[in-house]
């Protein structure tokens, strides 16, 4: 199975990928149509996943999630059988580098060779690929790529769950270029740079954008997850109950008590992560600018407060990312419901505009 390079553009799809997101809280999956001039959300939905049946990207418990997934399609009925999915976190290595090829050929020729020499896994144990950042930018010493390594095991699994329900596994490609892809979607090719941050379950992406191309992506060890565990054990609430008073908040004025100094405490501590990533970024940038605003989506990215917090302590202006902007919404979808999930829906939006040749 060939591990796929970035999304090319919606107006170069000759056929359409159903996108599925697969998580360790949820699995979403969007699927869309375009008649050329517009393009309409057909279907979307999400489902929870059983605790533990994703553990850090690997699917550990294949039956439950394959039935997570079969009933989530029989609900939704999508038309397209081609699925389109993404990994990230551990499992999968993005590095910019310079080979001293200019021709494409010639890097896929030499690819293996070039990723033994940053690949922290044996290189049998992965799928490569590469995409070149700038083809218009000719280095003097070669051509700078984005060199994508990911864990053989781990694909392979995400394409043995797509089997069992009945897709065909199309594409696998990684949660920061299919937000940007989302990105790109929704609002064209921006002039100025911006970062996007979608805050997952168990782990963030950070993906820094300008004109379509990805200048900077990372994966961080922390989540919503972390989150609900924190409330939970500050107030000893069962997980479920702690995961609804993160999202909506209690009425009672005791718990929020002792709830809300917990999320301010933890999400401070988000923010001044993502700060040392965008410090390094900044650090080792010298062409390009530093971004202007910052998109955050994901389960926890409409979090109360969590805007402002991350605005005094980044330094940059948080908007929530609604990747469905400007999308026409089928007749047989709730408005109300996509306003709910969008957020949430970044990445699955990301790999449904992606392109497969036939």
């Amino acid at each position: 199975m060939k591990f796929p390079s970035l999304p090319k553009k919606w107006g170069q799809r000759q056929r359409p990928t159903l996108g599925l997101d697969i998580g360790s809280h949820s699995i979403k999956i969007v699927e869309l149509s375009s008649n050329g001039t517009s393009r309409t959300i057909r279907c979307i939905g999400r489902a929870l996943v059983p605790p533990q049946a994703i553990v850090d990207g690997s699917i550990k418990e294949l039956d439950k999630v394959t039935e997570v997934l079969k009933i989530l399609l029989g609900n939704l009925r999508p038309k397209v059988k081609y699925a389109a999915t993404s990994i990230a976190g551990y499992s999968v290595i993005v590095k910019k580098i310079i080979v001293p090829y200019q021709d494409e050929g010639e890097i896929e020729r030499n690819l293996i060779f070039e990723a033994e020499k940053y690949v922290p896994f044996e290189i049998e144990e992965v799928y490569v690929d590469f995409h070149v950042l700038d083809r218009k930018r000719k280095e003097s010493s070669g051509t700078e790529i984005f060199l994508v390594a990911a864990k053989r095991e781990i694909v392979d699994e995400y394409a043995v769950l797509i089997q069992e329900v009945g897709l065909s596994p199309a594409v696998v490609d990684v949660d920061a270029f299919a937000l940007g892809n989302a990105l790109e979607g929704a609002f064209g090719l921006l002039t100025e740079p911006i970062v996007l941050v979608d805050i997952g379950a168990q782990k963030t992406n950070v993906n820094i954008i300008l004109q379509g191309a990805s200048l900077f992506a990372r994966d961080m060890a922390f989540g919503g997850a972390q989150l609900t565990e924190a409330i939970q054990e500050a107030t000893g609430l069962e997980y479920l109950d702690a995961e609804r008073i993160k999202i909506a908040g209690s009425e009672d004025m005791a718990i929020m008590k002792e709830v809300t100094p917990v999320c301010k405490e933890l999400c401070g501590v988000w923010a001044e992560e993502l700060k040392k990533a965008m410090d390094f970024y900044k650090a080792n940038s010298s062409t390009e600018g530093y971004p202007t605003q910052l998109y955050a989506s994901g389960g926890s990215a409409s979090l109360k407060g969590l805007d402002r917090l991350f605005d005094d302590i980044i330094g940059l202006p948080v908007k929530i990312f609604n990747p469905l902007h400007g999308f026409t919404i089928d007749h047989d979808i709730e408005p109300e419901y996509i306003s709910s999930v969008a957020p949430q829906m970044a990445i699955a939006t990301g790999l449904a505009l992606r392109t497969l040749t036939k």
